[in-house]
Parts: structure tokens; sequence; C-alpha cells
């Protein structure tokens, strides 16, 4: 370290030098008084400021890129969703249309009738053959060609 307040050294030890109390305070009173302590700590602030100022416009250069990747990737996100829910909505207007066709073409009150009759003839189908298997039919039969 040098000697920056131009104060000779009282001795020296092992240490290295060593100045009385007394011409250390004039020495700083004296370099506050002329202003060039202020003047080297201002000078190395500046320094310091116009670096933090360097680095602060390079992060928002960094911040603004970044933002416009961002809001661009969430328009095209956005536009993206808005054409998938435009062909749903189509598609389901669409099959709604081709659905209402089939039900009138399809008749589905008639179809119901049928197929409970269906159900009760596959029923009786069932019935018969039960009763065929057991000889039943064939009593039954008998006895009605009997009356």
């Amino acid at each position: 370290m040098t000697n920056q307040l131009m104060i000779a050294p009282a001795k020296y030890d092992k240490h290295g030098p060593l100045y009385r109390q007394s011409d250390l305070e004039h020495a700083v009173i004296t370099h506050i008084l002329i202003e060039d302590y202020f003047t080297g700590v201002a000078k190395s602030m500046n320094a310091d400021v116009y670096k933090a100022i360097e680095i602060t416009e390079d992060a928002n250069k960094r911040f603004s890129t970044v933002l416009s990747a961002f809001n661009k990737t969430h328009t095209e996100f956005s536009d993206s969703a808005k054409k998938a829910s435009s062909t749903v909505r189509t598609a389901a207007d669409t099959m709604a249309a081709g659905l209402s066709k089939i039900e009138k073409a399809a008749n589905f009150d008639r179809l119901e009738r049928m197929v409970i009759l269906l159900e009760r003839a596959a029923t009786a189908m069932n019935t018969l053959a039960e009763m065929e298997k057991s000889g039943q039919l064939q009593k039954l039969s008998e006895a009605i060609k009997i009356n």
C-alpha cells in the first residue's frame, strides 16, 4: 500500500512503518480541506455509476428481446387456439346437422317399437325352444289339435 497522505513514518518495526497520530490527523484534515479525497472518491464513484448504467442498459436490451419473443409466442398460441376452437365448433355443428338428418331418416319412434317387438319375439322363441327340449311343446300342440 502506498503512502497517499505523504506522511513520513515516525519509525519502523517488523510489520512495517509506524506513524504518529497527530501527523495522521493533520494529513487527513488537510486532505479533506483541499478536497482531494472527495474528488478521488467521486471519480471512482463515477466509473462505478457508468458501469452500473451500462449493465442496466444491457439487461434492459436483453429483457426487451426476451419479452418480444414471449409476446410473439403468445400471439402464435392465441391464434392457434382460436383456429382450433373454430374448427371444433364447425365440426360440432356439422355433426349435429348429420345426426339430425339421421334421426329424421331413421324415424326412431318406429325403430324403437320394432326393437321392442323383436325382443318379444326373441323371448318367445327361447321359451318355445325350451318347451321343445322338455317335450312340453308337443303336448301343447296335441292339446290344441284335439280341441
